[in-house]
């Protein structure tokens, strides 16, 4: 076994893990065990209603619908639609006729981008 990966009891027979050691550089450096080390942090995300016109390209019709292709959906989101109730929203990726990535309700066909505490779009990334 590498010294990573094997446990060490200590005098009173309780079983502590050695610390792994990383290279920084030339250098080794000790980092200590944590059986925390993988923290989940929740995100504070607002829904920002997008014109559907700016996301998907389409045709206007006459009577003020706009026509556009179905959307090719990714997966299901923790947010849901805040017009349809407990319908969760559906990540849509730029490809094909879709001009920017969106969260898309399949209930009402709204778009909608997700904007972090600062005001930027964590889509923009995807």
């Amino acid at each position: 076994m590498s010294p990573a990966t094997s446990a060490v009891r200590d005098e009173r027979g309780v079983q502590r893990h050695p610390p792994t050691v990383v290279n920084a550089g030339s250098l080794p450096v000790p980092i200590p065990y944590s059986p925390h080390q993988r923290r989940r942090t929740r995100l504070d995300i607002s829904l920002f209603e997008l014109d559907p016109r700016e996301v998907v390209e389409g045709v206007m019709l006459d009577n003020g619908m706009y026509l556009a292709p179905d959307p090719i959906l990714v997966g299901t989101m923790r947010e849901t639609c805040p017009h349809c109730d407990g319908v969760a929203l559906q990540l849509v990726l730029r490809r094909h006729q879709v001009k920017r990535s969106h969260l898309f309700c399949t209930q009402c066909t709204r778009c909608y981008d997700a904007l972090c505490e600062g005001g930027y779009s964590i889509l923009g990334i995807v």
